[in-house]
């Protein structure tokens, strides 16, 4: 009999845990392991350690480790990026991506962003910023290198691969020229967010990664010539 009852008891309780899931009866336990609950970016919350921020990301290989910063390669929406966490006193503070060189399709990042988040609460050109009582998010888009091409051609709107090259096309700024763009897709914690603005120095808190991230510099824009040379040459200037 105690057998006959304890199965019983496991079959009641397991049948109102499948309702449950599938939503019969309600969506909170979904919500409770929903991988965003209680994050704040990706698996991590502002205020974790190096140490439990390598925990969440356990499995990538660390491409850049300083004291104050955490970096990783991951692809975001086709675009291969930095993936960047940065650190005060030990603490998460910012994270977020970057593209690992400039690309021709970086408005994926942009893409992204308003996938996941919606519309922004304000837009400045490319520029595009989200806001809640937890974290700031901040996306853009930029070119930052014109290639151009020695040819005796000029480019059409495509001809038979009209629909194909679309695109593409439409990223030429005139016969010959190709752009290639960077661009940013941050998260920063609204506190510290916040804190910048009571300081007399806010560029001075931030690290280089920080700056990055917040879009406060950027890659540095150049023309690549071929068989000429880059004009002027292009790094990230700080």
């Amino acid at each position: 009999m105690r057998n006959i009852m304890n199965r019983a008891l496991y079959f009641y309780v397991v049948g109102i845990l499948i309702i449950a899931i599938t939503g019969c009866a309600s969506h909170s336990i979904l919500d409770i392991f929903s991988e965003d609950v209680n994050h704040s970016f990706r698996e991590v919350s502002w205020g974790f350690s190096q140490e439990r921020v390598e925990l969440a990301e356990v499995g990538n290989r660390v491409y850049e480790r300083t004291e104050n910063a955490l970096v990783y390669k991951h692809k975001i929406n086709g675009v291969d990026c930095l993936l960047i966490y940065t650190f005060k006193d030990n603490q998460l503070r910012t994270a977020g991506y970057v593209p690992l060189t400039p690309v021709m399709n970086a408005e994926n990042i942009i893409e992204e962003a308003v996938d996941k988040h919606g519309m922004p609460t304000t837009v400045n050109n490319a520029e595009m910023v989200w806001k809640n009582a937890n974290t700031v998010i901040f996306a853009n888009v930029y070119d930052s290198v014109k290639k151009v091409t020695q040819t005796k051609y000029q480019h059409t709107s495509g001809g038979l691969l009209r629909d194909v090259l679309q695109q593409n096309l439409a990223r030429r700024g005139k016969e010959g020229v190709i752009k290639y763009f960077d661009g940013v897709f941050a998260y920063v914690d609204r506190a510290f967010y916040d804190k910048l603005y009571e300081m007399e120095f806010p560029l001075s808190e931030l690290s280089f990664y920080e700056k990055q991230l917040m879009g406060v510099i950027e890659r540095g824009r150049r023309t690549v010539i071929p068989g000429v040379g880059t004009i002027p040459q292009g790094a990230i200037q700080q």
